[in-house]
């Protein structure tokens, strides 16, 4: 099974690693696997979740978290209703310990191609923008891409 959708990755070294896990044919976001792709530290860890810092996160934030789940999971249909409470609670945490206090909670669920996600793993997250950058554009999360195939249609 392929776990990944590179068509949607948005930085090159995410590509290279990407282009590294499809060789390997693994889900990066599992367990055994995490450690190997991932280099951010794990901040937080419950029964359902790991929670840990984006390791390409989208322009103009000030921080971007990911909360992924503990098992292979890929629909919001597959998770212990337990699990959205831990959620919560770690991201109310996170909150507190990176004085976060606005930002936005986003998850894509299902198939990766449409919802214009990276891994095939339910995974949330927690961002806040960096607007006091003169600069800053807005922080741009893909909901979906336009004229993709799902994975098992290609």
């Amino acid at each position: 099974m392929n776990f990944l959708f590179l068509e949607n990755a948005r930085v090159e070294e995410q590509k290279g690693v990407m282009h590294q896990i499809l060789k390997d044919g693994v889900c990066p976001f599992c367990a055994d696997h995490l450690e190997t792709y991932h280099k951010k530290p794990i901040h937080a860890e419950g029964k359902y979740w790991i929670l840990t810092e984006n390791q390409w996160p989208y322009d103009d934030t000030k921080n971007h978290l990911l909360a992924i789940t503990k098992e292979h999971v890929e629909s919001l249909s597959d998770l212990d209703p337990q699990a959205g409470a831990e959620l919560f609670d770690l991201f109310r945490k996170a909150m507190k310990e990176f004085s976060i206090d606005g930002g936005t909670l986003a998850m894509r669920f299902g198939t990766i191609a449409r919802p214009a996600s990276t891994v095939r793993h339910l995974h949330a997250h927690l961002i806040e923008p960096d607007s006091s950058k003169p600069d800053h554009k807005g922080v741009k999360f893909a909901v979906s891409k336009p004229s993709q195939k799902s994975p098992e249609a290609a």
